[in-house]
């Protein structure tokens, strides 16, 4: 039973992640983005790819930076994640917020398009 309920969170965690990560392309002028997520034994891992309009770089890396923070603090997680909602548009304490709660991230941030891999664990 703990087992099933550490997959519903993470699952969870999962869809917030999506959301913040699509909409923050979007917002930043993308017009395609391709998303992909496999199940693996101990977790959930997205690859994503998208566009970007080329003055919107520096917004994108800043949220390279969010989503790779030098330490991950599973306490703020805890405490803010009932408080961040998913009809709201993107702002940067969302994704500090996601970047708390993904335990790998791996971006690239190039001229006009985004490279990332998140992984949740179960």
């Amino acid at each position: 039973m703990k087992q099933n309920k550490r997959i519903h969170t993470a699952r969870r965690k999962m869809s917030h992640v999506l959301d913040e990560i699509y909409t923050a392309l979007l917002l930043a002028g993308g017009t395609e983005l391709d998303l992909s997520i496999r199940r693996e034994e101990e977790g959930l891992r997205l690859q994503a790819r998208g566009d970007f309009l080329p003055e919107r770089r520096r917004e994108m890396e800043r949220m390279a930076e969010f989503l790779q923070p030098e330490v991950r603090s599973p306490a703020m997680v805890e405490e803010f994640w009932a408080l961040a909602g998913g009809d709201r548009y993107t702002t940067d304490s969302e994704l500090a917020l996601v970047g708390h709660i993904v335990d790998q991230a791996s971006v690239e941030v190039a001229q006009d398009h985004l490279s990332l891999e998140l992984y949740i664990a179960f």
